[in-house]
């Protein structure tokens, strides 16, 4: 492609851009349209299958407990049936909090035998570094390793909304 050599050249070539971005939405407002429909249509579909399902769990669930000793002679949690695996799958054990976590950690804190369960966590404020960056206390910042990184501007290119321009007329 030739790069662009005049102002006028410039403009047709951002109108043509302006142009593309409009049937570009047209074409994503369309497909997100049919997307939205076939999901509707399936969700329709899937409805009666998944309320029947759900039924049908909830009748196993309540019937397992009763059946598992006679079907697994307590040696497994779960078995093969019409086509399914039913049973019971250990669940992963988690703490149980009764009250402000924070609370207790700070409490744990405290006492020399519990300070290996809490756990203390640093890291810095960006924000607040980058506002004292400028400060009295810039060179010790520095020396830390902090400063700023201001990025290199960069180059902009979009559809203009405003009424009167190519672009925001219906292309």
């Amino acid at each position: 492609m030739r790069a662009i050599g005049s102002i006028k050249a410039a403009t047709a070539a951002a109108e043509r851009f302006a142009v593309l971005e409009s049937q570009i939405d047209g074409i994503e407002a369309e497909r997100n349209t049919t997307i939205a429909n076939a999901n509707a249509v399936a969700d329709k579909a899937a409805e009666p299958l998944l309320t029947e399902r759900d039924a049908i769990r909830g009748k196993l669930a309540a019937w397992w407990p009763t059946a598992a000793d006679a079907l697994t002679p307590g040696k497994r949690k779960s078995i093969e049936l019409g086509g399914c695996t039913i049973g019971t799958r250990a669940q992963r054990v988690s703490l149980a909090v009764a009250g402000d976590a924070k609370a207790i950690a700070l409490k744990l804190a405290k006492r020399p035998w519990a300070k290996p369960l809490v756990r203390v966590k640093y890291e810095i404020d960006r924000p607040a570094v980058l506002k004292a960056i400028d400060g009295p206390h810039k060179r010790k910042l520095v020396k830390l390793g902090l400063c700023k990184d201001e990025p290199a501007d960069a180059f902009v290119l979009e559809r203009a909304e405003q009424s009167g321009t190519l672009a925001g007329a219906d292309a």
